[in-house]
């Protein structure tokens, strides 16, 4: 096993872009991305990161993707299509994992294993998702339609479809949606409306402005779909000029009781984002000026009905991990799975909104499943190196009761 630190050289995500069953910012449909598959994604981001490190890909040992909702026809073959596509060799082997959320986080986790195991020295590591794609399905009819024999256009069915989207929303192991976990922890920690909103507002107008001063461009690559090519311009989840009044004015999901709204919810959104590692010898070797260096990890189990509580437990173990205080860490990026769970989890952290998703989060930008933890490691890098911060956190909750978080540390 070899005990070299491993880095992160860079990466490359597409635009983050509202899928086709909701309504852009502006309120028009969206679905800028839905034609292009989740693999296609990936191989997009993969090509990307590649390129803006100056990776060849004959240098690649393993390719990681993470990837939750499997949606094309295609999906069964994930990592290896979305490598191979980007023009890594048939030789480089290639995984597709599933920790929901936690995903794209996990690749990484999972390329610096093989790294640190001296299983491989290069490892592209990242997560796709296209929600847009996402099926309605027939259950329970392998006895009446045959294998390559689907119901055809006119057919009447015997029983209702499934959507498939919808229903992998509801955590049966605690019969909540994970909105509800939400609440359930905002009750718990009390966090009222008025914060919920107020983050919301945060998280919209910094993504906002992020998007307007081209912050993000940097990590962006641009994608080609059949419409025209959809650019760092094109993020367009968040609504401009929202307000505390204007977010006010929403139902909850839930009830009275219930924090969640459209608003303040993180936004459905079809992407992909991949990110280069290295063992630093090998970094060293190639002349390559790393962003971060990997310092820890933390990966937990928790209550699935106060799953989104997981960023607060994963931090410490990674803290706990690395013997590094929460007041160590300069910047955090925290997934805005609901801008309630990202105001509980700073509570229970005891930070601030103003070290927190500084450029914008989820609620504002959007959450694609699995390519949302490369996202969140990818921005907390090239922010430390902007702002000149030493260390940060990237950190997720995971449906089902997980949580996971990374530290690395700026050079």
């Amino acid at each position: 096993m070899s005990n070299e630190d491993v880095v992160i050289i860079g990466g490359a995500r597409t635009p983050f872009c509202e899928w086709l069953g909701g309504k852009r910012g502006d309120g028009e449909v969206g679905g800028r991305l839905a034609s292009v598959s989740a693999e296609q994604l990936g191989t997009i981001a993969i090509k990307g990161a590649l390129e803006k490190t100056g990776t060849s890909p004959e240098s690649v040992d393993h390719v990681v993707m993470g990837h939750a909702l499997q949606t094309s026809n295609q999906a069964i073959f994930g990592a290896r299509h979305a490598g191979l596509n980007a023009g890594i060799p048939q030789k480089v082997p290639m995984l597709t994992l599933n920790r929901l959320c936690g995903s794209g986080v996990q690749s990484i986790i999972s390329g610096a294993q093989m790294i640190m195991l001296g299983e491989a020295e290069v490892v592209v590591s990242g997560g796709m998702e296209n929600l847009s794609q996402a099926p309605h399905v027939l259950r329970g009819m392998r006895d009446t339609y045959k294998l390559g024999r689907p119901p055809r256009e006119g057919d009447v069915l015997s029983k209702n479809m499934e959507d498939y989207l919808f229903t992998n929303l509801l955590d049966e192991t605690c019969n909540s949606f994970m909105a509800q976990t939400s609440d359930k922890l905002c009750a718990q920690v009390g966090v009222s409306r008025e914060e919920t909103d107020a983050f919301a507002v945060l998280s919209h107008s910094r993504t906002e402005k992020s998007v307007d001063n081209g912050v993000w461009a940097e990590e962006i690559v641009n994608v080609e779909t059949a419409d025209g090519l959809v650019t760092a311009t094109e993020e367009d989840h968040f609504v401009r000029g929202t307000t505390e009044e204007s977010l006010g004015g929403l139902r909850t999901h839930f009830g009275p009781d219930s924090l969640v709204t459209a608003g303040n919810a993180s936004g459905v959104v079809d992407g992909a984002a991949a990110v280069v590692i290295k063992s630093a010898s090998r970094a060293e070797a190639d002349g390559d000026e790393p962003l971060a260096r990997i310092i820890s990890w933390g990966i937990v189990g928790l209550d699935p009905s106060i799953m989104a509580y997981g960023p607060v437990p994963s931090s410490l173990k990674a803290l706990e991990n690395a013997g590094m205080s929460v007041e160590e860490i300069d910047r955090w990026e925290i997934n805005e799975a609901f801008a309630g769970q990202a105001v509980a989890c700073m509570k229970e952290l005891g930070i601030s909104s103003g070290i927190v998703n500084v450029n914008g989060g989820a609620v504002g930008l959007g959450h694609p499943l699995a390519a949302t933890g490369s996202r969140l490691v990818l921005t907390l890098a090239l922010e430390l190196k902007r702002s000149g911060g030493r260390y940060g956190i990237a950190t997720a909750c995971i449906g089902g009761g997980q949580g996971i978080a990374m530290i690395i540390e700026a050079f």
